[in-house]
């Protein structure tokens, strides 16, 4: 049973409403408005999402502005309830808004799995922990379970029969042909009796019995011929047109034949994609940038190899993609692991990712699937719209992506938290992507 979770932080004390359900009740209602307003607007699931995630973040950022909003409408006196902003309840009521439209939206409980998993990475939850391992544990069970759906393979492929009607018969009238036996009693006697009527036999058998016999086998086969002429006329079959029936039958085949390939096809899928990643991953060859990454420095190879990763795998792929690529981006060093290639600040990455050429194909999906940055959000809205080449200071990226500028990562997860990104742009994106626009 679905359990609420603005319940679960009064449990813990994260929010304390002084044991006043008609309070609470004030919070159900913002939450609802809000999971509504997220349905019809799920590229909000990022910067909800990371709102919610965040203790520290600012009273002033926009999406708690707008859960605040929010709450004055259900809650009128909400200001002078609390001598400051109540954040905690905001990220509290957001939370819980997230969750009913992640329990009915696919798209959101991918981009909520995704940022929820790259956030908290990066946030101080102690006291929430609890609450968020349940909730992302839920939403990844719904996420996986239609994953794997799509990435499985059945052991059998059932195909309906052919769906074909035969044309009914065509019934027609038959008489069987019969001989004049009159007609053909006189033909017969003229051509044997010199004293029949015209046409009669000239000649005498007995007098003439050679000129007889030639001329009676003159008039005999005309006779006969005449008779089975006639017949043949009648018992001739009329045309019948084929093209009709064959041309269905030929058109229900076709169908028929599509329809197991396709489900063939569908069926193949999840096992043709996992072989291509294993492919991938042991040739640790860039489809994109057509180069090893064996031949790039660590930390553009792993965000070059979350690039093309993220292209090669559909929206709802199983959390497991995610360690399959922090395991490939390891084999960049498979001797030592991650240990030779250092660490980076995450201010640096950055700067690079938002400036260097092997950047630029990310640079242009980014752009392509979200806007310019505006309060916490995805780290692609500063990547994707680079206002200026310059280094951002601590504080701004802090307060944009929720990420300390002094924060060192590994490539692998430096990799990682790019690929979670473009999972969720790509599910919440409201707009249409121009792939041939992509450099």
């Amino acid at each position: 049973m679905e359990q609420e979770l603005l319940l679960k932080f009064i449990e813990v004390g994260a929010i304390d409403l002084k044991g006043d359900d008609t309070k609470l009740d004030k919070l159900r209602s913002t939450a609802k408005d809000l999971s509504a307003a997220l349905r019809k607007t799920p590229s909000k699931t990022a910067s909800f999402t990371m709102v919610a995630a965040d203790p520290n973040i600012a009273p002033t950022d926009p999406t708690v502005e707008e859960a605040m909003v929010a709450l004055r409408k259900q809650w009128e006196t909400v200001a002078n309830a609390f001598s400051g902003r109540p954040v905690g309840i905001l990220r509290a009521i957001l939370l819980d808004a997230i969750m009913q439209a992640a329990r009915t939206e696919d798209a959101i409980a991918v981009a909520f799995v995704n940022t929820a998993r790259n956030a908290l990475a990066h946030s101080e939850t102690s006291d929430e922990a609890d609450i968020w391992r349940e909730a992302v544990g839920e939403i990844e069970t719904k996420v996986d379970a239609r994953a794997e759906a799509e990435w499985a393979t059945p052991e059998t492929i059932t195909i309906d029969p052919l769906q074909y009607s035969p044309p009914v018969p065509v019934s027609t009238d038959y008489e069987a042909p019969t001989i004049d036996r009159n007609g053909l009693q006189v033909k017969i006697h003229s051509a044997a009796s010199p004293w029949a009527t015209d046409p009669k036999n000239p000649f005498s058998p007995q007098n003439n019995p050679q000129n007889w016999a030639l001329d009676f086998a003159n008039k005999m086969s005309v006779a006969i011929a005449d008779v089975l002429d006639e017949m043949a006329d009648e018992i001739a079959p009329a045309q019948v047109d084929l093209s009709g029936p064959l041309s269905t039958l030929a058109k229900a085949v076709t169908a028929h034949v599509d329809k197991a390939l396709s489900s063939f096809s569908g069926a193949t899928a999840g096992l043709q994609r996992r072989t291509n990643l294993l492919w991938w991953k042991e040739a640790l060859y860039s489809p994109s940038a057509h180069a090893s990454y064996l031949d790039l420095p660590p930390f553009e190879a792993s965000a070059l190899m979350a690039l093309d990763l993220h292209e090669q795998v559909p929206t709802y792929s199983p959390a497991s993609v995610s360690a399959f690529l922090r395991e490939a981006v390891r084999c960049l060093n498979p001797a030592t692991g991650e240990k030779s290639n250092g660490e980076r600040e995450f201010a640096s990455l950055v700067l690079e990712a938002r400036t260097t050429e092997f950047m630029r194909p990310l640079r242009a999906l980014a752009a392509q699937y979200v806007t310019a940055p505006v309060g916490r959000g995805l780290l692609l809205s500063l990547i994707g719209h680079p206002q200026d080449s310059g280094t951002i200071d601590a504080t701004t990226l802090r307060a944009l992506c929720g990420v300390d500028a002094s924060k060192k990562m590994r490539p692998s997860e430096w990799g990682t938290y790019l690929f979670r990104e473009l999972q969720t742009a790509r599910a919440t994106n409201d707009r249409p992507i121009n792939r041939a626009k992509k450099k």
